[in-house]
């Protein structure tokens, strides 16, 4: 088994699931295995150095490291860096910064995927009848603020944030 596949099956393994707004890395021997992977084996072929950087951001931001995710996320000029940009102050809770590089990022064709699993989760976001990146936003904002982290309603959107994260990793080793 490749160092990636390896990676990725360790963040999705994770257990308990990926706090909404963490406050300290998950697993510091992993940041090391992330930063370490080259960038054929982020994409999985001969991609551009943006796409396995925005591959290599989202791995970051996964595994709960929020700075290292946002110096690379921050310095990909493409939408698939703001889309990961806005993931990132999402999950540091700064709510309208998210939505600013969420703007930034625009309508992408993994949103549909998104919507699709999410919605399977989430009767709530079922019924917003498209992926709305502002409206999670907004429910994220609302669980931390009423409700907590380990709250039922917190537990169903970090479910959703997992196939978030997932759905945009492989959307970043394509995308570019």
């Amino acid at each position: 088994m490749g160092t990636y596949v390896r990676v990725a099956t360790q963040l999705a393994n994770r257990s308990p699931l990926p706090l909404l707004c963490p406050k300290e890395r998950w697993n510091e021997k992993l940041t090391k295995e992330i930063m370490d992977l080259s960038d054929e084996e982020l994409t999985d072929h001969d991609s551009s150095t943006l796409s396995s950087q925005a591959v290599r951001s989202g791995l970051l931001l996964w595994n709960d490291e929020l700075e290292l995710s946002h110096s690379i996320s921050q310095g990909i000029p493409e939408e698939i860096g703001s889309l990961w940009h806005g993931m990132m102050h999402r999950r540091e809770g700064d709510f309208s910064n998210a939505k600013y590089w969420f703007r930034l990022a625009g309508e992408q064709s993994v949103f549909t995927s998104l919507y699709e699993k999410a919605s399977i989760v989430s009767s709530e976001v079922k019924s917003w009848g498209r992926w709305d990146p502002f409206r999670f936003i907004d429910e994220v904002e609302k669980v931390i603020q009423l409700n907590g982290e380990d709250s039922s309603d917190a537990m169903i959107l970090r479910e959703i944030q997992v196939l978030e994260l997932m759905l945009f990793i492989d959307h970043s080793r394509s995308a570019l």
